[in-house]
């Protein structure tokens, strides 16, 4: 009778931690205190993540020992039933990687790039307009406007002794591809949006242009690798200046400026939410050649481009919520009274240098119709873009599903539209395209543009 017995609280043993083994991808954690509490958490070393001591009440009187009493060979009232399926914090704390990454170190590189490409397409877009006035004979003078495929421009131009004023504002919507399985298996997935503005003043100096530039952008992610968000502020000032004969086209770019960042992200082990600030001082710098042949009524226009910025992110601290007593699981036994650790231990995130370059080679081909001029438009981007890290896994789930970061070299674009006259005073156009080709990301783009000459 008592080897049934103890066969029965066995076999009830080893199906209740096979539950709990099953169940804790989904769980906060085996006690849901933090995985970094200062008494059970998984940077205190391997006897904190190699086993764990799992409450199951139902044991509670179920067998004595071989002396008739609770002691240290019983099986029944070991309140605390020993596996080694899972840590006190629980195998989403051990077993993740990205998950447990601050979003700086996942896709402050990807912000980098947006942030210099928005810049950048603001001032190229407002010299080929400044250019456009001058060959049409308008004298860089009037009002005009255009929304590009990520966002809208203005321009006054030849307001007060030759200056002109102009104004440029975009919004992209993105997104990381990468498979999201659960917090155990590594991903870069996020998406969200980053929208920006430029507001610059520049003057003609014959076939010279000079100018200032004042830009921001501001990025929201949700970070779908690590269940929290990624908010970052860039603003910057610059100078560019160009130069145009009748067939090339020459301008150059740099700036400067600061940024402002802030994340959070879950705490593996008890659902609270970790936050954390920083900032980062950026630069940045660009340069494009160009040339226009005309050959009847079709104008091919090849190009190439170069453009980066550097972002150098201070170092920070992420901050971790104390766990809360009532919802720490165990009945009292994982604590006793007298001697309850609820304090957990913050992150330290290191300073991180960020650079992303990018190198394109475009053609845009166009034919004059009279009141239409339709075009197609091809580049094609080579990127290197600083890649994402993480936190090095503080267990070994022994899987090979992981996913390694995006590694983002190359893409190229297919794009195309047509721009329109109506009458003297108006004109206008569409366009659309796609980005192709860069690892795990996808991005199409429709716009239109219209301006009105006075």
């Amino acid at each position: 009778m008592k080897l049934i017995k103890i066969l029965a609280a066995v076999i009830f043993a080893v199906t209740t931690i096979s539950s709990f083994t099953m169940s804790a991808a989904n769980a906060a954690g085996t006690y849901r205190i933090s995985c970094k509490n200062d008494a059970y958490g998984m940077h205190l070393g391997s006897d904190y993540t190699n086993i764990a001591y799992v409450y199951n009440s139902a044991f509670t009187g179920n067998a004595y020992g071989a002396g008739g009493s609770q002691g240290e060979g019983s099986l029944g009232l070991q309140y605390l039933i020993r596996g080694t399926a899972g840590a006190y914090v629980g195998n989403d704390c051990i077993y993740s990687g990205s998950a447990d990454t601050n979003g700086t170190a996942v896709v402050a590189g990807d912000v980098a790039r947006l942030a210099v490409s928005a810049i950048v397409g603001a001032v190229s877009n407002r010299i080929d307009m400044a250019y456009a006035a001058k060959a049409s004979s308008a004298s860089a003078t009037g009002l005009s406007f255009s929304t590009q495929d990520d966002g809208f421009a203005m321009s006054a131009n030849g307001l007060v002794g030759g200056l002109s004023l102009w104004g440029d504002f975009g919004n992209n919507n993105v997104e990381n591809t990468q498979t999201f399985t659960n917090v155990r298996l590594d991903s870069m997935n996020y998406d969200g949006d980053a929208s920006s503005y430029s507001v610059g003043i520049d003057k003609t100096f014959g076939k010279a242009l000079v100018g200032l530039v004042v830009s921001n952008l501001d990025t929201d992610f949700k970070t779908t690798f690590n269940d929290g968000t990624y908010k970052q502020d860039v603003d910057t000032y610059g100078v560019y200046l160009a130069y145009k004969t009748s067939i090339l086209q020459i301008d150059l770019g740099m700036g400067q400026g600061d940024s402002t960042i802030t994340t959070t992200r879950r705490d593996l082990g008890n659902d609270k939410t970790i936050t954390g600030s920083t900032t980062a001082d950026v630069e940045y710098s660009n340069a494009r050649i160009a040339a226009n042949f005309t050959r009847g009524k079709f104008t091919i226009v090849p190009s190439a481009s170069y453009r980066t910025m550097s972002m150098d992110i201070a170092a920070f601290t992420d901050t971790r919520p104390d766990d809360v007593v009532a919802n720490i699981i165990g009945d009292g036994y994982l604590f006793t009274t007298s001697n309850t650790t609820i304090t957990t231990t913050d992150d330290t995130v290191a300073a991180r240098t960020i650079d992303s370059e990018t190198m394109s080679l475009g053609v845009n081909v166009s034919a004059n119709l009279g009141m239409m001029v339709p075009y197609l438009s091809l580049s094609y981007d080579s990127e290197d873009t600083t890649q994402a890290s993480y936190k090095t896994e503080a267990g070994t789930d022994g899987t090979a599903a992981d996913l390694a970061a995006s590694n983002y070299e190359s893409s190229y674009s297919v794009g195309g539209g047509v721009n329109f006259m109506i009458g003297s005073h108006i004109k206008g156009g569409v366009r659309l395209g796609s980005i192709n080709g860069r690892q795990d990301w996808t991005e199409n783009y429709m716009a239109g543009n219209i301006s009105i000459g006075f």
